[in-house]
């Protein structure tokens, strides 16, 4: 199923449970002890008095731990209403609003945020340039856009390759492509890479996160039984590694 289909994400992402699986095993097994969401929301630099808005936010997990500076305005939206209940839960300190709203149009005016996020979403978008382009237009003269997103030489690519099945992983926004995207809406773009790996112990989580996205992935109809055992022969003294490409795009 296409990883932009309505109604395939808001199946896929009705809930927090698929997602709360993928990001456990990457914080199990990631070679980069720094969680990723802190990696990422070291380089936003809020300052005091910004108003920030965050497309896709999930369950909020990237925003744990994080302390607003005085008077910043924080808006949290995401297209399904189950994640941001379970973003609330989890952002019961933070002072936030939220709201369910789809990208590609944005309910604001013109030029009303300092700050915009979209991290690990923009690959879902139908119409990328539009979302963009939205982006562009609620973003303040001298605003900041921060889009997180993956490369094309990461996990998925890694399993696939074992299996032998032709790739067909979703290559919409990546590391590769994305700048630029970016740059038909902004003048400076600038690729931050995050070193990092998978060292996997227990087999039967790496299913688990592919049967997470089973309703987006070539892998559904692959059985379980020959996934551990294209695992189990890529294993060194127990542990499979995979590779993890990720990164973080900064506009202005």
């Amino acid at each position: 199923m296409s990883l932009t289909n309505m109604a395939t994400l808001q199946t896929q992402y009705a809930t927090s449970a698929r997602l709360e699986t993928r990001i456990s095993i990457h914080a199990r097994y990631s070679r980069n002890r720094q969680p990723f969401g802190e990696w990422i929301s070291s380089h936003y630099a809020l300052q005091p008095g910004e108003r920030v808005l965050e497309l896709g936010c999930g369950t909020g997990s990237m925003w744990q731990g994080v302390v607003l500076p005085d008077g910043c305005e924080l808006t949290l939206t995401d297209l399904s209403e189950g994640m941001l209940e379970t973003a609330k839960a989890n952002l019961a300190h933070l002072p936030a609003a939220y709201a369910v709203v789809d990208a590609q149009t944005l309910p604001y005016a013109d030029a009303s945020f300092d700050v915009v996020i979209a991290n690990m979403m923009l690959y879902h978008v139908p119409d990328i340039g539009r979302a963009i382009g939205e982006i562009r237009r609620v973003l303040k003269a001298g605003g900041r856009f921060f889009a997180a997103t993956f490369g094309e030489h990461g996990v998925t690519e890694a399993v696939l390759e074992m299996l032998g099945i032709e790739q067909s992983a979703n290559h919409r926004f990546t590391l590769q492509n994305g700048a630029a995207q970016l740059g038909a809406a902004f003048a400076q773009v600038e690729r931050l890479d995050r070193e990092d790996a998978l060292d996997v112990t227990d087999l039967s989580d790496l299913i688990a996160y592919l049967r997470s996205m089973q309703q987006m992935s070539i892998l559904a109809d692959v059985p379980d039984e020959t996934l551990l055992q294209a695992f189990r022969a890529h294993q060194v003294n127990g542990v499979l590694s995979l590779p993890k490409e990720y990164g973080l795009f900064i506009c202005k």
